[in-house]
């Protein structure tokens, strides 16, 4: 059995209240470090991963200040029919929203 990637975003890019991009990277298997570090992604592509199989997560800082993943990014369906990123768990203080801009 193949396991599935995991990506993490690390910051979004807003237009208006709509999250249109994301800084998306790669992380290795054992949840550690960076296979492939962040850069710009739009939300389609974010979609794309997801559509894929491909786990998505949101990355906040922890305790230490090092990067640890949080809750699943899915896809959220705005009343106009535009598709955009929200967090699967609102943990009590965490909402996309949280994470830095770019």
């Amino acid at each position: 059995m193949v396991e599935k990637a995991l990506y993490g975003i690390t910051a979004v890019r807003y237009s208006g209240s709509q999250v249109v991009g994301a800084m998306m990277g790669l992380i290795d298997s054992a949840h550690e470090r960076w296979d492939l570090r962040p850069s710009p992604a739009r939300v389609v592509e974010v979609i794309d991963r997801m559509v894929e199989g491909d786990r998505v997560v949101s990355m906040f800082p922890d305790d230490e200040g090092r990067l640890a993943p949080g809750p699943e990014i899915k896809v959220d369906l705005l009343p106009e029919g535009t598709e955009t990123l929200t967090l699967d768990d609102d943990a009590p203080g965490r909402s996309l929203g949280d994470l830095p801009r770019f």
